[in-house]
């Protein structure tokens, strides 16, 4: 996630060179929700210990996928005994641990509210993704600054291959040479022994002490959010990338509270992608069809019928015109009054 240049005039602060410690759980999309709460309740206690002798101004926590992130800016020494003291602790926790140092820079959005992206962070999510269960690597640029702070401490990290990732970007391994760092290993675990001991300890005894002010409720149990589905004809769902199944016969899915990308696919037809962010014990329905509406059935063509001239009414024969009058004579004045006299 490379950071956006900086318009001219702009006052955003500059990029800031930190070692990025990335804590991420083998498989944790595809184990139940009680598990994956289980195992981020594990995860979160870990982290508590391990940043414990960090000052807080000096690191900092993040969300990431499958676990979390820790940033340290102080000396790349104090990250790697950070990420000792986690690999220390770790227990029966499946945890790939990434170690890089790069530039970071903070940054707010709408939807994930502040927090913090750069190639430094990016970086040490795909070290993460090469580690194996229990194992930490190293990138060379983390290494380098190590060299730089404490030439010393450089020796316990050993080359250990090249990864590529996904984007065809090769990185260079680095992993810890177990024979130089025994000596330090073994107090760094009594630490991280004696501190989660503490940890459990403060909280047994606070349980336990007989104290004036009644005592503070638990926070409410963090429940999994519930998507129903509602797809025609079917469709395979994914979660964060990871397939659940198809529905049908899939009627609802269990996810851990949080941001998620939900994905339904169907061969014949686009995906529908959806970033859907859901509290403890929100529920949701999901409908979708893939079905193209029918097309709607044409009306057969109309037949022309001929046009004919209109009908117009016969010629009446012309009205023949009487002749006009003449003038009287004085012998039909005379004939006249011979027929009003009877002769």
């Amino acid at each position: 996630m490379a950071a956006p240049a900086a318009e001219s005039g702009s006052t955003a602060p500059p990029p800031t060179l930190a070692s990025v410690i990335v804590l991420k759980l083998q498989e944790f999309t595809r184990q139940p929700v009680v598990e994956q709460l289980r195992l981020k309740a594990s995860l979160e206690t870990l982290v508590r210990a391990a940043i414990a002798p960090l000052p807080a101004a000096g690191r900092a926590v993040l969300d990431v996928p499958d676990g979390l992130a820790l940033v340290v800016l102080g000396s790349p020494g104090q990250a790697l005994d950070l990420a000792l003291r986690a690999q220390a602790a770790a227990a029966d926790l499946p945890l790939c641990i990434g170690v890089n140092h790069g530039p970071i820079k903070a940054a707010s959005e709408a939807l994930r509210g502040p927090g913090l992206y750069g190639d430094g962070l990016a970086s040490g999510v795909t070290l993460a993704n090469a580690a194996a269960p229990g194992r930490l690597v190293a990138s060379r640029s983390f290494r380098e600054a190590l060299e730089d702070a404490a030439p010393a401490r450089a020796a316990e990290l050993r080359r250990a291959g090249v990864y590529t990732d996904t984007n065809v970007r090769t990185h260079e391994l680095f992993a810890l040479d177990r024979r130089t760092v025994l000596v330090r290993r073994w107090p760094l675990i009594a630490f991280g022994t004696l501190t989660l001991a503490a940890i459990f300890g403060a909280g047994f005894a606070a349980r336990h002490a007989r104290l004036d002010v009644p005592p503070i409720p638990e926070p409410p149990p963090v429940l999994p959010a519930v998507i129903h589905l509602d797809i025609t004809p079917r469709g395979d769902i994914y979660t964060d990338g990871v397939l659940q199944g198809s529905s049908p016969p899939l009627t609802e899915i269990e996810i851990y509270p949080g941001l998620h990308m939900i994905e339904v696919r169907n061969a014949a037809n686009p995906p529908l992608r959806l970033e859907l962010s859901l509290g403890s014990g929100e529920k949701m329905t999901i409908t979708h069809s893939f079905v193209a509406p029918k097309p709607v059935a044409e009306s057969p063509p109309r037949k022309s019928t001929p046009k004919t001239a209109p009908k117009t009414a016969p010629k009446s024969a012309p009205k023949k015109e009487k002749p006009p009058e003449r003038s009287k004579t004085p012998g039909d004045y005379w004939r006249q009054f011979r027929r009003d006299a009877g002769f």
